[in-house]
């Protein structure tokens, strides 16, 4: 699923670029949610690597955050916060996205989240 993540951001990347090339709101919006998809699969591999799923539905994304606090690892449960909050929340769902630097920015916050994951957790 590791794997899968990074590649999920290579794609959201090229479909913000193009979105704000375009000045193409729709993508630059999924681009957003791609990208929150892409943390999530990260989170969900270190998960299964220590023998835990998250809860379905709704109650995933508390459970992400439970996991990680757990294992001690606040400081992480703290960005996905943040991928959660500002591309899923306000980007995807309320149009309120970043400029194109602040976009570009946290697509590469999410390759680096993507790759601690697999390396430290």
């Amino acid at each position: 699923m590791a794997a899968i993540a990074a590649d999920v951001v290579a794609v959201a990347r090229r479909e913000a670029d193009s979105g704000y090339l375009k000045r193409d709101m729709l993508k630059v919006r999924q681009a957003a949610e791609k990208t929150w998809l892409a943390v999530n699969l990260a989170t969900d591999d270190a998960m299964a690597r220590h023998g835990r799923t998250p809860e379905p539905g709704p109650a995933a994304h508390t459970s992400r955050h439970e996991f990680l606090e757990a294992i001690g690892r606040r400081d992480i449960s703290k960005e996905l916060s943040f991928f959660a909050d500002r591309l899923h929340g306000d980007c995807f769902y309320r149009g309120a996205c970043p400029a194109e630097d602040g976009m570009r920015l946290a697509l590469d916050e999410a390759d680096v989240y993507i790759r601690r994951l697999r390396a430290e957790v």
